[in-house]
């Protein structure tokens, strides 16, 4: 008998809580804000801040309602060929639902190659040929290891990079 009433009560309290809980979901706040562009005159050169990528960009959303102070600029991607600059704009409610935006805006390249904002090639990231390794030997830890260029690079582009 006292197993029975056990049985019952928690049957009754496992469906109260069911009920809350979609109840509580239902009323949360899933809706991602929106992004809103207003026209700007902008030419992305080697002086361009972010806080000029903000300009005419706004984010509302249904419950919080504005949230432009919320926005931040991503990243810029540079496309030579096109001569555009597209910013990536994120921004996120209270309830943190995130939203992302691009824009594109036509881009200076003489003026970002002028000011060293572009690198013209992949060989600007690697070592001078002066500090290449060659096969001198290196103590690590009590023991001598050679050090070659393969060993460096791997090294160099390992995880976490």
């Amino acid at each position: 008998m006292r197993g029975n009433i056990l049985g019952v009560l928690f049957t009754v309290l496992s469906g109260v809580l069911i009920f809350l809980v979609v109840f509580a979901y239902t009323r949360s706040d899933r809706e991602s804000p929106e992004f809103r562009f207003s026209s700007v005159d902008l030419v992305y050169d080697s002086k361009t801040v972010d806080n000029d990528l903000l300009v005419g960009v706004n984010a509302y959303d249904a419950k919080d309602g504005d949230v432009t102070g919320r926005i931040v600029v991503e990243k810029v991607v540079i496309n030579r060929e096109k001569k555009t600059a597209v910013v990536y704009y994120a921004t996120a409610d209270r309830s943190g639902n995130v939203t992302k935006q691009s824009r594109v805006f036509p881009a200076d390249i003489a003026d970002l190659d002028d000011n060293g904002e572009i690198p013209e090639t992949p060989e600007e990231f690697m070592l001078p040929e002066a500090a290449a390794p060659t096969a001198d030997t290196t103590a690590v830890q009590g023991t001598a290891t050679p050090l070659t260029e393969g060993a460096l690079q791997s090294s160099e582009g390992g995880a976490g990079n």
